[in-house]
Parts: structure tokens; sequence; C-alpha cells
């Protein structure tokens, strides 16, 4: 178990180490060092996560799951999550209608910045009243 976890970690420090060179790479000649320091840094848990996902998630001791996405928390997600999609088709389609009769522009931005929150505020509502009623 040891050896996949240093896999792991050599993976991450490997793979972050890369995207901050190809950061450096791409940028001011100047701010070389700098650019690839701070790309590695905010990388590295990232780039951990995805060596964690390759060697160690699907071998967590002998007691492993067989089927992890049956249980009853995966149900819930799923249906919050298929739920807060078709609420978000719906706003999505009052908003258009709005805009295309008011004629009013908007940053493409902010509506999508604004779109993120609800739909995240939406799974998030849903899995809660979920959890409660079927607990």
């Amino acid at each position: 178990m040891a050896l996949r976890h240093t896999a792991a970690v050599v993976t991450g420090v490997l793979v972050a180490a890369g995207l901050g060179l190809l950061a450096g790479v791409l940028g001011d000649d100047d701010q070389f060092w700098l650019r690839t320091t701070v790309f590695a840094a905010c990388t590295l848990g990232p780039a951990y996560g995805l060596g964690w996902l390759l060697f160690v998630s699907g071998s967590a001791g002998p007691d492993a799951v067989l089927h992890p996405e049956e249980n009853v928390e995966h149900g819930w997600w799923q249906r919050s999550a298929s739920g807060s999609f078709l609420d978000l088709l719906v706003v999505l389609g009052l908003a258009a209608t709005a805009l295309a009769v008011t004629g009013l522009r908007l940053d493409a931005g902010s509506v999508l910045a604004a779109l993120i929150v609800v739909a995240l505020a939406d799974v998030t509502v849903r899995m809660a009243v979920l959890s409660r009623r079927e607990a």
C-alpha cells in the first residue's frame, strides 16, 4: 500500500512540475522561475489527486467495496443533479425569453457565473432535502 501512495506522490510531483514548466515557458522570460514555482505549487494538490485516482483509489484495502457507486448517497446525488439540470434548463429558457423580449444586453461572464451559482445552490438544496427525507 505504501508503494501505491509513493507512486501517487511521485505522479503528483511530476505532473505539477511539468505544468509549472509549461507555464514558465509560455510566459514572459523575466519571470520564468516565479511563474514556474507558483504554477507548480498551485497544481500540486490536483496533480496528487490524479495520482491517487490512478494508483490508490481502486485498491483501498482488503475490504474495498466491489461497487462503491451503488449506495444511498450516490442515488441521492444522481437524483438531485438530474433535477437540478432540468431546473437549469427552465431558468435558461425563461432568461432567454426575457432577454429576447426586452432586448437587454448582458455580459456573458456575469450570466455564466450566475448560472453556476444557481445550479450549485439547486443541487445543494435538493441533496439536503433528499437526505433528510430518506434518512
